[in-house]
C-alpha cells in the first residue's frame, strides 16, 4: 500500500472524484482516473484521431488487497494499479471507435461494474473539446 500522503503532491494524482476529470492543450489530452471500489471516474473518455493521450490512474483504496486493474484491449494496454499507486500510460488514438475500458483485476462484488468507454472519434468528425462536448467541425485530416 502506498499511504495517501505519498503521493499527496503528485500533479497526476486525483483523490476526490470531484478532480477527476479531462484537459486538452492542442492534440494532446490529460486524463485524470481515478479507480475505486466498484467504478471508475470518468467513466467515458472521448479524443479525436491522432490525439496523444495520457492516462493518470490514481487507486484511492488504503486497503492491502484492493488492487485494480486498467485496460483497453485494443490499444493493448493492460496495466496494475497498487493501493495509494499513481501510474500513467500514454498513446496515441490511432484506431477511432468506441472501446470498452475496465478493471481487470478482481476487486469487489461489484468487480464487473468497473468499466467505461474510450471514445475516438474519427478524423473529419466533429472534433471533441476537453469537457467532451463538440468543439465544431474538424477541417485538417
Amino acid at each position: 500500500v502506498y499511504p495517501q500522503e505519498e503521493h499527496a503532491d503528485d500533479p497526476r494524482s486525483v483523490w476526490q472524484e470531484a478532480d477527476a476529470g479531462m484537459t486538452r492543450n492542442g492534440n494532446r489530452v490529460n486524463v485524470k482516473l481515478l479507480a475505486v471500489r466498484t467504478h471508475f471516474v470518468p467513466t467515458a473518455i472521448e479524443v479525436n484521431e491522432g490525439d496523444e493521450v495520457v492516462i493518470d490512474i490514481t487507486n484511492i483504496e488504503q486497503t492491502e488487497d484492493e488492487l485494480h486493474g486498467f485496460a483497453i484491449n485494443e490499444y493493448n494496454i493492460n496495466i496494475v494499479v497498487d493501493p495509494g499507486e499513481v501510474k500513467s500510460v500514454t498513446f496515441t488514438a490511432d484506431k477511432p471507435g468506441v472501446f470498452p475500458f475496465y478493471c481487470t483485476n478482481f476487486c469487489s462484488a461489484l468487480h464487473q461494474e468497473m468499466q467505461g468507454y474510450f471514445l475516438v472519434r474519427p478524423r473529419g468528425s466533429r472534433r471533441v473539446d476537453a469537457a467532451g462536448a463538440g468543439a465544431g467541425d474538424e477541417t485538417s485530416g
